[in-house]
């Protein structure tokens, strides 16, 4: 969430709703402790992954050499540190290599041509609170008129059910898409996902986005912005106050919150939650 006093607007990430729709003193700590967040093993063959696929759609790189340019990312990122969580690291070259033919393999075939590639947008809701407008901004990773496109990489196969009824970067995207002028009101967004196996392979998951489904996010949105504001005196800057604490989802963990050591780490250790069994 960013304020611009100048323009009275507050801009809102779909990965920042996210993150106060999971946990609102996680999106606290990200803003006032940047320093704790680290890339994570799994993030960063994300990322990787991604430097490919862009390049490839693009057209600064062939087929045959996508899988390098990955690599070659993924390798500049170890430079700087990636955290170890449930990926073993004498597997993280191979995942990467692999995950970017499983794309050209099963995913590249059914994307089409003439899109744009990391799209960025800020565009208007036309809602208001505490005064401001809503505005949402982002970074699509294919914008097409057949549909917006998203490249993911995941240990499994996503639910259908899950994204069709709970996915708010879908709702997001697919408003921004449409205020763009690009895609119709009602339109498909795609989630090209890469599973990260032995043998990796891709598989390709749409959900239909409508004016339903950006109306609620809208909402969603001004609810979160407006608990930060009565929560910073109407001024968007987290203070070093505590917000909701939520740990009832398994994120909330040493191996997966970067701000663990600072939140419920700094009270309950792993020995706290060993079993005693007699």
């Amino acid at each position: 969430m960013k304020v611009d006093e100048e323009n009275k607007r507050v801009l809102v990430r779909q990965s920042w709703l996210k993150d106060m729709l999971l946990c609102p003193e996680r999106a606290r700590l990200s803003v006032t402790k940047p320093e704790f967040r680290t890339q994570n093993d799994s993030a960063a063959i994300g990322t990787a992954v991604h430097s490919g696929i862009e390049s490839l759609l693009s057209g600064r790189c062939s087929v045959a050499d996508a899988p390098d340019i990955s690599l070659v990312k993924f390798k500049e990122m170890e430079v700087e540190g990636v955290r170890h969580t449930n990926v073993s690291p004498e597997s993280w070259h191979g995942h990467v290599v692999g995950l970017t033919k499983a794309f050209i393999a099963d995913i590249l075939p059914n994307v089409p041509s003439g899109g744009a590639c990391e799209a960025k947008f800020e565009v208007p809701t036309g809602q208001f609170v505490n005064g401001y407008e809503l505005w949402f901004e982002g970074t699509m990773d294919y914008l097409h008129k057949d549909g917006i496109w998203d490249w993911k990489t995941a240990a499994r196969k996503y639910s259908l059910l899950e994204k069709q009824s709970q996915d708010v970067q879908s709702a997001i995207y697919s408003f921004a898409g449409n205020k763009l002028g690009v895609t119709e009101l009602k339109s498909v967004f795609n989630f090209g996902v890469m599973i990260r196996t032995n043998n990796p392979y891709g598989q390709i998951l749409s959900v239909t986005r409508s004016k339903a489904h950006s109306d609620f996010v809208i909402k969603q949105a001004l609810s979160a912005v407006a608990v930060v504001f009565a929560m910073t005196e109407k001024t968007g800057i987290p203070t070093d106050e505590r917000w909701l604490i939520n740990d009832q989802h398994y994120l909330c963990s040493q191996r997966w919150c970067p701000w663990w050591s600072v939140c419920k780490g700094a009270h309950i250790s792993e020995p706290d939650n060993q079993l005693e069994v007699e």
